[in-house]
């Protein structure tokens, strides 16, 4: 697979599958899917039987995802990572205006260890696996399976087999963060 760097805005749009919002495809094969979502309303999810889902916020205040039974789960900060069942009928509700979160579905009898995670210091990804890199805050420095080393920064994604990530250094370390979407973790 060949890396790819390139700006989150380029990435086409389409709406969702239910027309209430906005996504923009990474990366789909059957069972695994990386998209980047906008959702300027509150809204309702689309229903995905038989998937699992992960979302991570990328910018915006937050929002909350409201089960049938009313509970209640809340994504109001850039680093956690909310985990749900693609069939549950959930509806959202923004906490202050838009936002832009990191989305993965997958079928978890096809990829049962695909997962995003929240890194802030030096990663190793599973360089055998589809991974997506996408900077929160901060410049990263990536080596991809060829050994190459290549460098992607907040507004954009990498997307190929990566054997390493690390921040640039005299950048914050300590604000340092990005996400990991990977179909093995």
């Amino acid at each position: 697979m060949t890396l790819r760097i390139s700006s989150i805005r380029i990435l086409p749009a389409r709406p969702w599958k239910n027309g209430q919002g906005i996504t923009r495809p990474v990366t789909e094969s059957p069972g695994w899917r990386v998209s980047i979502a906008t959702i300027d309303r509150s809204c309702s999810f689309s229903a995905y039987p038989g998937m699992l889902r992960q979302q991570a916020l990328l910018s915006g205040a937050g929002l909350e995802l409201i089960l049938p039974t009313r509970e209640c789960m809340r994504l109001e900060r850039a680093g956690a990572v909310l985990s749900f069942s693609g069939m549950l009928p959930l509806t959202c509700r923004l906490d202050g205006g838009a936002v832009s979160v990191l989305n993965i579905m997958f079928a978890p009898d096809r990829f049962p260890d695909a997962a995003i995670r929240s890194v802030t210091t030096t990663f190793f990804p599973n360089a055998e696996a589809d991974a997506v890199i996408v900077p929160v805050r901060g410049s990263w420095r990536a080596t991809c399976a060829s050994n190459a080393v290549h460098h992607v920064t907040t507004g954009e994604i990498m997307h190929g087999r990566i054997r390493y990530i690390a921040p640039l250094p005299g950048q914050g370390q300590q604000s340092a963060l990005c996400y990991v979407a990977s179909s093995c973790m």
